[in-house]
């Protein structure tokens, strides 16, 4: 048996004790602190030295990893290895590691107003506003004319959107400095990026016209591209390109107008151009991935389903590939299997279709397709098959900057619904229309259409018209309004709605947010007012929709989106669409996705 262990008496420490014990220990640890620096100094000075090297050279790489050892030997013993460390994560894009080096810069070294700067603008590329202008403005209260912070402020609330604030800031500065060029250059781009063009263009002329300055000339240029005058666009770029041949941002500018222009062959040449003169250039190397998925292969895979009160049920696959045969055409071989029913009406419809797009000049594209559609009503033996070759033609022509007019004629099967199946329904339609560009951020389109079907119980006759007014008060946001109608001579019971008169007007906005690549959506709701007529005095009630878009762009060329709409804009005294009740409404769910190479 182990022998009894001796209980010692408990060590108490009271408050007073342990503060002399940790009196005591205190030089004991600062002593062994200070050795231990005297030992990693030599071996820290070697590091940075190692560094600064590698920075004067170049290699930023090399310099990084020396600069993060030195940083984790002694974090305070260099303020310039901490400050340029900062600035390598900013250029790789490691803004969370960038912020909390600078703000160790700025305690290392509090009378540095540069390493203030840069403090303020990683917050304001990482999207910290409020942040980035509050150390501006701290900048700017000890010296008010610091114009690094005044334009940093600035450009941060433009970045953020908060366009007036940004435009007060450089109107602010410009009372003071009106000969400051750079100034009047970045208030004349705010005022592009806020949507207000015309200003921003003559406040690029304004500049242009005390002498030859080549920056303000860009600006009328792109300013003339987004307000859509894309021929005087490209003359001015053209100009530019002659007067500054090895200028890579003119090269880019042009690309930029060739591609919306659907000229990616020649937006190709002007991109091989700017690469010449900068190899390095990052916005001709990204304009290049635009161009090669706008001249790729690209197949198309997408999915539909459909629903309404009526109880028609309807689900679609999809799938189109396309390609560039020759310069400025566009290829394109689709197909869809569409599955319908209502209660125990059944029915099926196939269509294959080929299509060949052709921008005839600058203004002219002209369109056409032919293909056939295979239907199925009904199950087995007694199920009843039909085919109808379906097909088209359509110009589009833009007359001049601002007014583009269009029209076509097209066949196709009326598939819709498992009703309209069993009626074996053909469309064909000559349409026009035309879009016009107002003052204002105005825009203007209307269009008509007449239409014969041939099938069913009696043959019928359709026109229709619309007329949409829009407002664009910023690039991501609409308001429009908009009215339609259409009558038929006829009101058959064939599975589709064909009052005598229907009358819509309506008011709604779009609102989207994101960028070309990456996360993106789009919301869009409208509420109206509509009138039906069939044989009887007619009816007039509400009418709602609301839409959405959630979309995920990867790369160019490279996409897939999920829409949804609801809708509620058909009602009659008598029935629905099919007679299923007084209101009637609609689902409808999507999913397309692109791949391009």
């Amino acid at each position: 048996m182990p022998a009894p262990v001796k209980k010692s008496r408990p060590v108490r420490i009271t408050l007073w004790s342990g503060l002399r014990l940790g009196a005591l220990a205190l030089p004991f640890a600062a002593a062994s602190a200070a050795a231990q620096g005297r030992q990693d100094r030599p071996a820290l000075e070697a590091v940075v030295r190692q560094g600064d090297s590698a920075w004067t050279a170049g290699r930023f790489p090399t310099a990084r990893e020396a600069y993060e050892r030195a940083v984790a030997l002694d974090s305070v013993a260099s303020s310039r290895s901490v400050y340029r460390l900062a600035v390598l994560h900013t250029w790789n894009g490691a803004l969370r590691r960038a912020i909390p080096l600078f703000a160790l810069y700025v305690r290392l070294e509090p009378r540095d107003e540069e390493g203030r700067i840069a403090l303020a603008r990683a917050h304001a590329w990482n999207g910290q506003t409020a942040t980035a202008v509050a150390i501006y403005d701290s900048v700017l209260a000890r010296e008010a004319n610091y114009r690094d912070a005044a334009f940093g402020a600035a450009l941060a609330q433009a970045w953020a959107g908060q366009f007036d604030n940004a435009l007060a800031r450089y109107d602010a500065w410009l009372r003071t400095n009106p000969k400051d060029i750079e100034a009047r250059l970045a208030r004349a781009r705010t005022l592009a990026w806020a949507g207000r063009l015309a200003q921003s263009e003559r406040a690029y002329a304004e500049i242009g016209a005390g002498g030859e300055h080549l920056e303000a000339d860009k600006g009328v240029a792109l300013v003339a591209a987004w307000r859509g005058k894309l021929s005087r666009s490209e003359r001015l770029w053209r100009g530019l390109t002659v007067k500054a041949p090895k200028d890579a941002e003119s090269w880019v500018g042009l690309a930029q107008v060739l591609r919306w222009s659907g000229r990616a062959e020649e937006a190709r040449g002007a991109l091989r151009k700017a690469l010449d003169a900068d190899p390095a250039n990052a916005d001709a190397r990204e304009q290049m991935r635009w161009v090669r998925a706008d001249l790729g292969t690209t197949i198309e895979p997408g999915a539909l389903a459909g629903w309404d009160s009526d109880q028609n049920k309807t689900r679609m696959l999809t799938l189109a590939g396309s390609m560039r045969p020759i310069a400025r055409t566009r290829l394109t071989v689709s197909g869809s299997y569409r599955d319908a029913e209502l209660g125990a009406v059944t029915g099926t419809s196939a269509t294959g279709r080929a299509s060949l797009r052709i921008h005839a000049g600058n203004r002219l594209t002209l369109t056409g397709d032919v293909g056939t559609t295979r239907t199925r009503a009904g199950e087995g033996a007694g199920a009843e098959q039909r085919s109808f070759t379906v097909g088209g033609g359509r110009a589009s022509l833009r007359i001049f900057p601002g007014l583009t007019v269009g029209g076509g004629v097209a066949r196709s099967a009326f598939d819709e619904t498992a009703l309209l199946i069993a009626s074996g329904i053909t469309v064909t339609s000559w349409s026009g229309e035309t879009e016009l560009r107002l003052p204002g951020r105005l825009g203007l389109s209307a269009g008509g259409e007449t239409a014969e079907l041939v099938g069913g119980t009696v043959p019928n006759q359709r026109e229709a018209g619309f007329a949409v007014l829009r407002w664009r008060p910023k690039r991501t946001a609409s308001i429009a309004l908009s009215g339609r109608g259409f009558r038929y001579q006829e009101s058959p019971r064939d599975g589709y709605f064909s009052p005598s008169r229907f009358l819509l007007g309506e008011i709604s906005t779009r609102i989207g947010r994101g960028r070309e690549l990456g996360w993106a959506f789009e919301i869009e709701g409208g509420i109206g007012l509509q009138q039906v007529q069939f044989d009887d005095p007619g009816v007039t009630r509400g009418a709602q929709r609301i839409g959405g878009s959630l979309a995920y762009r990867p790369r160019p060329g490279g996409e897939i989106v999920l829409d949804y709409g609801f809708s509620n804009v058909a009602a009659n005294a008598t029935g629905g669409v099919t007679g299923g009740g007084s209101v009637y409404h609609a689902h409808m769910l999507t999913l397309r996705t692109r791949l391009t190479w």
